[in-house]
């Protein structure tokens, strides 16, 4: 398939928007398609079985595609299909234009294309570059010498003295990052298994191999890459000892092969040579970048990638291990959602096939299964980024448990049981270990209705187990729940699609300090969302600034109706409840629009009648003792006059009148000049207490709502009181209903050391008051910012540093502590019960 028709398959934009906040600066933002896609991953190999093999195929995706639309998701990422003997489940390639046997055929690749494109979504594909399979046609003649013209595709390096390996680096997957070769005396590196030998990208003639297969690819017509380990191509030159204090045998060797720099040389060139050339997404899997560095990976017109994922947060999974730490997910997250807010874009995820289930791990699987699984799914859905949905996230699958280690496909934990059982460890503490940690969790088959194999397969006997708990949580089932995870999905999906402020709207934080509660907004022109999660298995309570509504919401997971409220800000939320609000405040302005309507009639009845009052004023007051002087007269005279030309014009919006008043003002102020100064009575100017003018900057002022006479009154007052005139210009409505305020950039929002504390309440009654003396803003920002929305706005967790939110630690290690800590709280409860 050409260029051409790929990018022409469905319709992309590419205009240009700009989004502004009442309290911040303006972001201009290109539209894009993918931008607005919901992305679904599949993977393969646990999908649907087509032919009763027990391994899930390309014919299993085209049977199931309904599924993914009624989802509401137009983006399908498929982890590899290419030829592999599935050392790595597909990720070990040894032929990237050719398919896995197991899977199908490229006859049925084209059909899968065509039934996605079909359906108005898009596909895209897994591409691993940083390795091969040990069975690639490359290293094979790579290895079959050292003079052999591929030998230099892949990383070879001589022993040091004594046979030792040339260096001390680990692989990913435990032991040596290092494989000797007998042949050749040498050994090649493999960051992954040793089954996958890294490639070179060191070499020309290699990456240009690379460039060539990926337009191949793109030629066929997919609609990009989610592109594997791309962060770990460059090595640290020379590929030296890592530190090792400790002397350990092999030390972890992240910092000498991820994200080094040098990089985006080889980035910069394989964009030139692919894809640049094409209507398509790239999402890069970026271990190792962090928010500050992915401006560079992801800029709209000079990055590298469209968007990356990245691996802060699921750090923080490794380190908190079933107790969520929710301070240090909204320092991740607001990192992310700010530094790439302005130029770039983030891919937004809580799942993947190399994660245990979410639900399982920061959340609560048993007691709290539905209203956790709906509540991690709501607070990144919403987030600035495309979100991607990994099957069975949408149903809530959980982690399972197999009894024998044998049950486990996945190298990566056979690995780690060997090694540790040659360690002495008992077999059931690494299972433990297992259980919590391995990457099988997200890979066990797909649930689709309580049938045998949970309705993937037909098979006696499928590649890796069904989770036992397939019989209660399945698709099947979920579609005839109203209240089902599934159908929650739906809607959540759906309301991201159907207000583009979820989209394109700028994110920004509250309720910071809050322990339990992730609450952040999304700003654009014309609306404000707030989306409210408690992230905890206990109630928690807050109060907000602005007053929230159920006419505003939109989205919510309880299963009763929320009662009824109205301008609330005190909120009390179950363990996991979410709401979803948003203010509409076009619709407001038309609501006051129509209201003025209204009232045109007798605004122009009154405006009238003011103007014979006005005369009869002015005629009592030249007989008066405080008489006005020429140049009062002169400018009252004028100002009445630009009165008259308004009342005779058609009527307008109160706005643009009071915009034509606050001119003539200006005018009359500079054709005149003081010379006495006279401040009338009350009685003098005819002026009933409730007919009194409010300061222009008082709370009580409403220009937008006043009526015509009072704005002519108001000005009136102003000119005749010319010892402390200040001109007036259209005020902004405290109601936020104008976004004409330039945003301000995220580094003059907050200081360095702030004294911002959220806003809210989770214990007592006293803690409330005390918090409501904490206010949630500086003044700079009340300053700005004209309407309570923005005085939510709150960025202190982000320089609280208590908080540790990030780690490359062992996910391994944190579990060994988890049980540990289990087993230290087991024998005390049993030293209680004895006493």
């Amino acid at each position: 398939m050409s260029e051409n028709s790929a990018s022409n398959s469905l319709p992309a934009s590419n205009l240009d928007v700009s989004n502004k906040s009442s309290s911040s600066p303006i972001t201009n933002i290109r539209q894009k398609w993918w931008k607005e896609a919901v992305a679904y991953q599949i993977y393969p190999r646990s999908f649907q079985d087509s032919n009763g093999d027990g391994i899930g195929d390309l014919r299993g995706i085209i049977q199931r595609l309904d599924h993914i639309k009624e989802l509401g998701a137009d983006l399908i990422w498929i982890c590899p299909i290419y030829k592999s003997p599935n050392d790595d489940n597909g990720y070990d390639i040894s032929d990237y234009q050719q398919i896995m046997d197991v899977f199908g055929t490229m006859a049925e690749v084209e059909e899968l294309i065509k039934a996605v494109h079909e359906r108005k979504m898009r596909i895209i594909f897994d591409l691993v570059l940083n390795h091969t399979s040990d069975e690639h046609p490359w290293f094979i003649e790579s290895r079959s010498s050292r003079t052999n013209p591929k030998r230099d595709w892949y990383i070879w390096r001589d022993g040091k003295p004594g046979g030792h390996r040339p260096n001390n680096w680990e692989s990913i997957f435990n032991g040596s990052a290092w494989e000797y070769d007998k042949e050749t005396d040498q050994y090649y590196l493999h960051l992954f298994s040793r089954k996958m030998p890294d490639v070179n990208w060191e070499c020309a003639e290699l990456r240009q191999e690379l460039y060539k297969m990926t337009c191949w690819w793109l030629d066929q017509g997919i609609d990009g890459f989610r592109i594997d380990a791309i962060s770990h191509i460059k090595k640290k030159p020379g590929l030296p000892d890592l530190p090792n204090p400790k002397q350990l045998e092999f030390v972890s060797s992240f910092d000498y092969h991820m994200n080094v720099e040098g990089i985006e040389e080889y980035l910069t060139e394989f964009k030139r040579e692919t894809y640049a050339k094409y209507d398509v997404v790239t999402v890069g899997e970026a271990n190792g970048v962090s928010a500050d560095q992915a401006v560079d990976w992801v800029d709209d017109v000079k990055g590298k990638f469209n968007m990356i994922f990245q691996f802060e947060a699921t750090n923080l999974w490794e380190k908190t291990l079933g107790t969520l730490d929710v301070l240090a997910l909204k320092r991740i997250m607001t990192r992310w959602e700010k530094g790439l807010e302005k130029s770039g874009w983030n891919a937004l995820f809580i799942e993947n096939h190399d994660k245990p289930r979410i639900v399982s791990t920061w959340g609560n699987d048993k007691e709290y299964w539905r209203d956790c699984a709906t509540a991690f799914g709501t607070v990144y859905m919403l987030m600035m980024g495309t979100p991607f949905i990994y099957q069975g996230q949408e149903i809530g699958m959980t982690n399972v448990r197999f009894p024998s280690i044998n049950d486990y496909p996945d190298v990566a934990a056979k690995n780690f049981y060997n090694l540790e059982l040659a360690k002495g460890i008992d077999h059931n503490e690494i299972m433990q270990i297992i259980y919590i940690t391995g990457r099988d969790n997200a890979r066990t088959p797909m649930q689709w209705d309580d049938s045998l194999n949970a309705g993937f397969s037909t098979s006696q006997q499928t590649w890796i187990g069904v989770n036992p708990n397939y019989v209660r949580v399945n698709v099947a089932q979920q579609e005839k729940d109203q209240h089902s995870v599934l159908n929650f999905y739906k809607r959540l999906v759906r309301v991201r699609k159907e207000h583009l402020v979820f989209t394109y709207g700028i994110y920004d934080l509250i309720l910071s300090s809050h322990n339990q509660i992730y609450g952040y907004t999304r700003t654009s022109d014309t609306k404000r969302a707030y989306v409210l999660t408690n992230l905890t298995d206990r109630a928690a309570q807050f109060t907000l600034y602005q007053g929230l509504s159920s006419s505003q919401l939109v989205l919510s997971n309880l299963i009763e109706p929320v009662p009824e409220h109205k301008d609330e800000k005190s909120f009390k939320f179950h363990p996991y409840e979410i709401r979803v609000y948003i203010i509409d405040y076009k619709k407001k302005e038309h609501i006051h629009r129509h209201h003025h309507h209204d009232k045109k009639k007798h605004a122009t009845d009154e405006s009238n009648e003011t103007q014979s009052n006005l005369a009869d004023e002015t005629a009592k007051t030249t007989d008066s003792k405080a008489s006005l002087t020429k140049q009062q007269q002169a400018a009252l005279n004028k100002l009445e006059q630009i009165s008259n030309n308004v009342r005779s014009e058609p009527l307008e919006d109160p706005k643009a009148i009071l915009e034509a008043v606050a001119t003539a003002t200006k005018k009359i102020l500079s054709e005149t000049a003081p010379q006495t100064t006279s401040t009338p009575t009350k009685s003098t100017l005819g002026i009933s207490e409730s007919d009194k003018v409010t300061p222009s900057d008082s709370n009580e002022s409403d220009p937008e709502n006043e009526t015509i006479h009072k704005k002519r009154e108001r000005q009136r007052s102003l000119v005749l009181n010319l010892e402390n005139i200040t001109p007036v210009t259209p005020a902004t409505p405290n109601d936020s209903s104008s976004f004409d305020q330039p945003r301000r950039s995220f580094s003059t929002q907050v200081s360095s050391k702030p004294s911002l504390k959220g806003r809210h309440a989770d214990s007592s009654s006293d803690e409330d008051e005390d918090e409501e003396k904490r206010t949630t803003s500086t003044s700079e920002l009340e300053d700005e910012t004209s309407d309570t929305g923005g005085k939510d706005i709150d960025y202190s967790v982000l320089y609280d540093d208590t908080i540790e939110d990030f780690s490359f630690t062992s996910a391994r290690e944190q579990a060994r502590r988890r049980l540990l800590r289990e087993q230290q709280e087991t024998m005390l409860e049993q030293v209680r019960e004895q006493e």
